[in-house]
């Protein structure tokens, strides 16, 4: 990618961080929001949205950063989040 990482980067492109390949796409619908889409790994097409509170737009450090957070919280087998290990699918709610 040709972009400096401060600028912000374009409305559509692809992005490849520690090895895993992400298309990333702004949404105008959506002031601030991107979509990130995994093209490689185990899971492709699994992603997440990301959306600034300030409705601006991203850096591609920035974007890099989001990526590093989202597979952070994958399982590398699967490559989908994990479960809670705690979550047995019950309500824990108390009643008092």
């Amino acid at each position: 990618m040709e972009t400096s990482d401060a600028e912000p980067s374009p409305d559509c492109f692809r992005l490849t961080v520690d090895g895993d390949v992400f298309d990333v796409a702004y949404d105008p619908t959506q002031p601030g929001a991107y979509h990130y889409t995994r093209v490689t790994g185990p899971a492709p097409g699994y992603g997440f949205t990301s959306r600034r509170s300030d409705h601006g737009r991203n850096t591609t450090a920035e974007h890099v950063e989001a990526i590093r957070s989202f597979l952070d919280v994958l399982d590398p087998v699967t490559g989908y989040m994990e479960d809670d290990p705690d979550d047995d699918g019950e309500d824990d709610t108390v009643e008092q």
